[in-house]
């Protein structure tokens, strides 16, 4: 789990939510990692967003940039 600040000042946790250990007869894309940001200043929607771990390393090896990139491209559910 992680922490970290959007653009309006707002903290968000970050966790790793499912490791994409499904059947292979599914489609590839169930298959990454989700990340789950959680807002803890206010009752925001979350938002998710697919994780390669191979290519990116884990959650807690990423930099706060890396952190920030992922965040840029979660979307609300």
């Amino acid at each position: 789990m992680r922490t970290l600040e959007d653009a309006r000042g707002r903290k968000w946790i970050a966790e790793l939510i499912s490791h994409g250990q499904t059947s292979a007869y599914l489609n590839p894309r169930v298959h990454k990692p989700i990340i789950q940001f959680t807002c803890l200043d206010k009752a925001l929607p979350r938002r998710y967003v697919g994780f390669q771990e191979d290519g990116q390393g884990s959650l807690d090896d990423c930099t706060d940039q890396d952190l920030g990139v992922l965040f840029g491209k979660a979307k609300a559910h």
